[in-house]
């Protein structure tokens, strides 16, 4: 969620870290600070709301170390008095995370005498630090220390006030990224912070401390000073450009073609015989559960559908958030797929190491490499969507749904359960693919339909089977970036009361690419349309029948079942691009949303 950017070294710091708060942004926040080094003193300026007003009221000063950050409001409203840095003695520093004991440790330093000037778990931190120090520790064992006190989540970035020109930072779960470059080196909680500068970086892990100035960055874990490898960064700098879109948003939903070429040819060349040498082994897994959040969840819900389907595999599809606290039955024969756009999401990373604790084998679905996710999990399968910026997941979604499809095929080969017929014509399809979603992109169609509904206040989405789940997806891309209510139903449930809800003008879209389920939707079409709904059709293009009441259809391509599935979301993703630009939206950075959510 928020955004720590840190960097000593050469250049003038207040440009560095603005910089890099501005490449942050797609995080979402509602507040941003900056602490640097100016004169030997520390000097911290802070602002409610976007960045331009922190940038306007930094003054000409030089100083060439510092911490900045973008805050998400958890604990305390959005205001300056709440945005970080927070300083408590010789200790300023920037969070992201959450602090579960934090009212106990403010009750603790409160008796002691220490003010608080925030309504901030952040500030409990400081004190924490700021104590082991003043008790004669040294800077490494008095965050180390701190650390054992600390209950919940933390990446944290230090500046201490009798140490000029040094940062230093520790996390737990938490990310925190570090960069090695000619004009200094970085700390951020996202590489994106400082990809402009460098590429060469190092991911902290749990519980590590790092002490880094301009020309040094020592490691240090619970048994002393680490020696870790630098790697080279794989993420691409052209993600964080719009090259002439209006948004980041469009220019993903227009990238997805790409995205999508890159990663089926990760995978597969010319057939399957490939996957069998980077996918698991499924032939003793009897059950499968896919846990995700959000977006991802509704990929795994598609995924739940095949393996069933196709591989004959046992399968459920839970929230992380749920999925944790239910107790389900896992055993040895169990396979959890965790997916997750940053490999940081909070709900998913504790469902990933509850299934850890307990001896269960686990795949990853991840858009970002060396994420904990990615780390942590028995099997990485990584997406190639490369950076996505836009809150409102699109292009990592899609990518997402075409792995899980590419795995579901290694499980029926694997399992004897996918004919060569099949497969030749998996095969061909998967060749097709881009070129037919780069031909929806452009259907001007949807956008057509959006003046005729861009007054809307309620939409409803239905859809049977695969057609829910993608039906689930289309109304939460409408009502995050648009901010219309809109619902998505099984639509074999809307007479069991939600069509009370349907009146005259009511706009309703419905999905169709199920040629057993299509006779049973056009059905659930007629009575809503009997309601006086405005109903707009999406529907593969073999099955359409002509029917009045109808007022917008759109045609999508017939590729095999498996694969429907990937370009099904296009025309939604568009509807929600184009409500939310009719009404003034930010299309990028809604409203009280954030990319990465690394708090439960």
């Amino acid at each position: 969620m928020c955004g720590i950017i840190g960097y000593a070294g050469t250049k003038n710091a207040h440009g560095v870290l603005i910089d890099g708060l501005k490449a942050l942004e797609y995080r979402g926040y509602d507040s941003s600070g900056l602490a640097v080094f100016t004169q030997g003193k520390i000097n911290t300026v802070k602002a409610q709301g976007k960045i331009k007003n922190l940038e306007a009221l930094l003054k000409e000063e030089i100083g060439t170390c510092g911490i900045a950050h973008t805050r998400w409001a958890t604990h305390g409203e959005a205001n300056v008095v709440n945005a970080h840095p927070h300083t408590i003695g010789r200790v300023t520093l920037v969070h992201n995370g959450i602090i579960e004991n934090a009212d106990e440790l403010r009750q603790t330093y409160q008796q002691k005498g220490i003010v608080f000037a925030s309504d901030t778990d952040t500030e409990t931190i400081a004190a924490l630090i700021n104590d082991f120090v003043n008790q004669g520790m040294c800077k490494i064992d008095a965050c180390r220390r701190a650390g054992k006190y600390l209950k919940g989540s933390y990446a944290l970035a230090i500046l201490f006030a009798d140490e000029p020109d040094t940062i230093y930072a520790m996390r737990k779960d938490s990310p925190l990224i570090l960069g090695l470059s000619d004009d200094g080196n970085y700390v951020a909680s996202d590489v994106s912070a400082f990809l402009k500068a460098t590429n060469k970086i190092l991911e902290l892990e749990e519980h590590e401390v790092v002490r880094l100035t301009r020309s040094q960055v020592e490691i240090f874990n619970q048994q002393g000073k680490a020696e870790r490898d630098w790697h080279t960064s794989c993420r691409e700098l052209s993600g964080l450009d719009k090259n002439g879109f209006d948004s980041y948003l469009l220019k993903e939903i227009h990238e997805q073609p790409l995205a999508l070429s890159k990663t089926i040819a990760a995978y597969m060349n010319d057939d399957f015989n490939s996957l069998e040498k980077v996918m698991p082994d499924l032939t003793t897994v009897d059950f499968i559960y896919f846990v995700a959040c959000g977006s991802a969840c509704h990929a795994g819900m598609l995924a739940k559908h095949w393996f069933e389907k196709l591989a004959h595999i046992r399968c459920a599809c839970e929230c992380a958030s749920e999925f944790r606290y239910g107790n389900p039955p896992l055993d040895q024969n169990t396979l959890v797929v965790l997916i997750s756009q940053s490999g940081e999401t909070a709900d998913t990373l504790a469902a990933l190491r509850m299934c850890r604790k307990r001896g269960i084998k686990t795949v990853a679905i991840v858009n970002v490499e060396g994420s904990s996710i990615a780390k942590e999990a028995d099997v990485y399968l990584p997406t190639s969507a490369g950076i996505e910026v836009s809150v409102a997941t699109t292009k990592a979604y899609t990518c997402q749904v075409t792995v899980l499809a590419l795995f579901c095929i290694h499980a029926a080969i694997q399992r004897h359960q996918l004919s060569i017929k099949d497969q030749k014509q998996l095969l061909a399809d998967l060749n097709r693919l881009p070129a037919l979603m780069a031909d929806l992109i452009r259907d001007d169609t949807i956008s057509q339909f959006a003046d005729q509904i861009g007054n809307a206040h309620d939409v409803f989405f239905i859809g049977r089977g695969l057609d829910y789940a993608q039906s689930l997806e289309g109304s939460l891309k409408l009502k995050e970036i648009s901010y219309i209510h809109s619902e998505a139903y099984a639509a074999g449930e809307l007479k069991h009361g939600t069509i009370s809800l349907i009146e005259a003008g009511t706009p309703v879209l419905a999905l169709i690419s199920d040629a057993a389920l299509a006779a049973k939707t056009y059905s659930n079409m007629a009575e809503v349309k009997a309601r006086g709904a405005k109903l707009l059709l999406v529907i593969r293009e073999d099955l359409y029948q002509h029917q009045s009441g109808i007022d917008t259809y759109l045609k999508l391509p017939k590729v095999h079942p498996l694969l429907q599935g990937i370009i099904s979301i296009i025309p939604y993703q568009l509807l929600a691009y184009h409500l939310a630009k009719r009404r003034g939206c930010n299309l990028d950075q809604p409203r009280n949303l954030a990319k990465s959510v690394t708090v439960e």
